[in-house]
């Protein structure tokens, strides 16, 4: 399919693929940032790129694409894609902010217990940095852990 002017997506989307084989990484991501730039919708391509930062260990910009994305599939409903990209970058790169953003769509998708010890993360994390009104908060974000007696309730107390 071709976009514009003499702009061959299947063309460049193989001159891609031929970088990866020979290893040459940065190559790769330099004709998928040309298919971005003509269909910057396209989630398979922003996701491999990301892929590919990460493999190179450009950490921060890898975490952009997959949040992008992430944020994406959200916005569009694709809840279960969104968990997908959510858990991906915060393996990556964990930080408060995806991983409530993970919890958020845990809870989205009905998988409660996901959220919970989502939530529970944040919570302790809050704790050990001494953010005791963040932890409170992340505790009553979900309110199975309070209700449930869950074994983080009793520092809820100590807050």
């Amino acid at each position: 399919m071709a976009f514009g002017f003499g702009f061959n997506k299947t063309k460049v989307l193989a001159a891609a693929e031929r970088h990866i084989q020979q290893g040459k990484l940065q190559n790769a991501i330099a004709e998928y940032e040309k298919v971005v730039k003509a269909d910057p919708k396209d989630l398979t391509v922003l996701n491999t790129i990301g892929d590919l930062y990460a493999r190179i260990g450009q950490t921060d910009k890898a975490v952009a694409y997959f949040r992008s994305v992430g944020d994406t599939y959200a916005t569009q409903g694709f809840t279960v894609k969104a968990i997908a990209m959510y858990k991906k970058l915060t393996k990556l790169k964990p930080s408060i902010e995806s991983v409530l953003k993970l919890a958020e769509l845990y809870g989205q998708q009905g998988l409660q217990n996901d959220a919970r010890a989502q939530y529970l993360m944040v919570a302790e994390q809050y704790l050990h940095s001494g953010h005791l009104e963040q932890a409170a908060h992340a505790f009553q974000q979900h309110p199975g852990l309070v209700a449930n007696g869950h074994n983080g309730f009793p520092l809820l107390r100590v807050i």
